[in-house]
């Protein structure tokens, strides 16, 4: 896998040195190769962590017609790109020179003819124009950050921060929408003037202007009317083994993230089923807590999965599975490790010691490419609805029931209890604090609540949207920033990720289905369920639990206590930090947990302490960018 940067001076005297400080800033990343290239005042680099024995230069950076392009990912339909260039079928031929002479032939809307997962940049000598694109939806990710005199540009965020330091600013919105769940729905970053390439865009720079463009909307796409139920689970079945059989050809070791839900099991099922044909396994990886802590949860929640994915391996045959207790893992380590790497504090930061941790193991199986099902709730396992349940919302919404309780006499008058107490002054608290450690000064300096209310964010999470609505919510194609979180751990680990339930095809293919074919027969994701039938375990597909993730969190902070204690200490002596969030409310939540790591809420206390911790590591790592 590659990194793309690079960065174009209005300025030619300064470009040079931009540029040098962006490889430098990206050097750490020990690469086994880079090139690069100079013309008319840009400059754009690349370089790579894995070479293979057949690599060629122009796999790195191809020129032609004084053009030049850069690029990173998987090309999925590399027939049709040679179709379309009336070329013979070449596979020597690398993906750069394709992508370039398609470029040549129908100018910016040749993104819309590449599907898989991918990043590209092409600077024009003849136009003076920088282009970036990137794939319509998946893990591919680029940043750009544009000044007075110059663009910059870096797959990885840490290429944009070593230079123009005087103007780089945190972005206080972002900071916020952090801290309380808030959703922004734009392409910023955790930095002002850095943004993000949002999925299926692409941008263009010329004579300092810059054009940003969407060139796919998954909105739009049509229902699929077909002739039986069976046609719509065939089609299912060959979209899926299609995005699958794309993600690990090539791979020499593959692995798996393995959970006890639908989108996990169905994906390692089809590339375990593909692999049995060759007569090759895949490793499979599933965390689990280092104690039980069923104790924790209701009885509907598993808490271990390992209950399913240990016969799902097995049932399969082909599955080596590795349960990983991550029973070294320091959690304050860990929070500090993700600063470092993806320069932003993150919502699920408690999530993420058990992942790296998962990454280090395959590393040392050496595996190569890692399959996750991070999209599947919103494609492959689609639930579908019911209007039973948008009239029970809509009740909901009508009597002002705006709660995420169960609906009953004793939880409406204690709902509108506090609401009359909210009207009357006597609680001056805002719904947040439940769920947040953000700061009331801050809060209130930059107008949080009204901005979300104007954003049409719901601060309540309980916004009715309708139903047919709510899939392509979810899916959220046009801001969705989950890959970058992936494409950093790709890079860092130096093991390429892909998601198979992210496929722009299977995406299309899975929003076309009526919701018919999902809630059928009073059955929820009949579609998987019927096309999965007989290859996943009955156990798996009628489940009743919901499987969970890191639910020994307040165990371990609990072993950690000591060094939580110190480090939120140490964020008392730093006035940004004390003015952004409330340490005071922090120390009490760690209070709490250590007390009683068993409590009802303490698994959700510890969420919510380490996505402040994690933001709080982030300003601490930025001085002098905050009040």
């Amino acid at each position: 896998m590659n990194i793309l940067y690079g960065s174009v001076s209005f300025n030619p005297d300064t470009n040079s040195d931009l540029f040098s400080i962006i490889q430098n800033s990206l050097s750490e990343f020990a690469p086994s190769l880079k090139s690069d290239s100079i013309n008319h005042g840009c400059h754009i680099g690349v370089q790579t962590r894995s070479l293979h024995t057949e690599f060629q230069t122009q796999e790195l950076l191809y020129t032609e017609n004084n053009c030049q392009l850069i690029s990173t990912g998987r090309i999925d339909n590399r027939k049709d790109l040679f179709a379309l260039l009336s070329m013979k079928i070449d596979e020597s031929i690398p993906n750069n020179i394709l992508l370039l002479k398609l470029y040549l032939l129908l100018g910016d809307d040749f993104v819309k003819k590449i599907d898989g997962e991918w990043t590209l940049v092409i600077w024009n000598g003849n136009s003076k124009e920088l282009f970036l694109a990137r794939d319509p939806f998946g893990i591919g990710t680029i940043y750009y950050r544009k000044g007075h005199d110059y663009l910059a540009f870096s797959s990885l965020l840490k290429g944009l921060l070593d230079f123009d330091k005087s103007h780089l600013q945190i972005n206080e919105s972002y900071l916020a929408g952090i801290l309380t769940v808030w959703d922004r729905l734009n392409d910023e970053t955790a930095f002002e003037d850095i943004h993000f390439l949002l999925p299926a865009h692409y941008l263009k720079m010329s004579n300092g202007k810059t054009e940003l463009k969407r060139y796919w909307i998954a909105e739009n796409t049509p229902v699929l009317q077909l002739n039986t139920e069976m046609e719509y689970v065939a089609r299912f079945n060959a979209k899926l083994e299609q995005s699958v059989r794309n993600r690990i050809q090539g791979a020499n070791k593959i692995g798996s993230q393995l959970s006890s839900g639908f989108d996990s099991s169905t994906i390692t099922t089809v590339a375990s089923e593909i692999l049995k044909k060759e007569g090759k396994s895949l490793t499979a990886f599933t965390s689990i807590p280092k104690e039980d802590t069923s104790d924790l949860f209701t009885p509907l929640t598993a808490t271990n999965e390992s209950y399913l994915t240990i016969p799902t391996a097995q049932f399969l045959g082909n599955v080596d599975l590795k349960l990983i207790r991550s029973e070294q893992v320091s959690i304050v380590q860990n929070l500090k490790e993700m600063i470092d790497l993806h320069h932003s504090p993150l919502h699920a930061a408690g999530n993420l010691f058990w992942i790296y941790e998962i990454y280090r193991n395959a590393g040392k199986e050496g595996i190569d490419t890692m399959l996750i099902g991070q999209f599947g709730n919103s494609t492959i396992s689609w639930t579908g609805y019911t209007e039973k349940n948008f009239v029970k919302e809509k009740i909901k919404q009508l009597i002002g029931f705006d709660s995420n309780e169960k609906l009953t006499i004793s939880s409406y008058i204690r709902l509108m209890s506090q609401k009359f107490k909210k009207y009357i002054g006597i609680d001056q608290s805002k719904i947040w604090d439940s769920y947040s450690h953000i700061n009331s000064k801050f809060a209130e300096d930059i107008d949080l609540e009204n901005r979300m209310l104007e954003s049409g964010h719901d601060p309540y999470f309980r916004q009715l949207v309708p139903n047919e609505k709510k899939q392509i919510q979810f899916i959220n194609p046009q801001f969705s920033k989950i890959g970058a979180v992936w494409h950093d751990l790709s890079y860092y680990f130096d093991i390429k990720t892909f998601d198979p339930s992210a496929d722009k095809n299977l995406v299309e293919f899975c929003l076309s289905v009526p919701n018919e074919y999902y809630y059928r027969y009073d059955t929820p994701k009949w579609l998987i369920k019927t096309a999965m039938k007989g290859r996943l375990l009955d156990d798996l597909i009628f489940q009743k639990k919901k499987g969970r993730q890191a639910t020994d969190l307040s165990l371990r902070i609990t072993n950690e206590a000591k060094e939580f204690e110190q480090l939120i200490e140490s964020f008392d002596q730093n006035k940004a930090i004390s003015y952004y969030l409330d340490i005071q409310k922090m120390k009490d939540s760690l209070t709490g947990i250590i007390k009683d790591p068993r409590n009802k809420n303490a698994y959700n206390n510890s969420i919510y302490l380490t996505r402040s911790i994690s933001c709080a590591l982030f300003i601490q790592s930025h001085p002098n960018k905050f009040v």
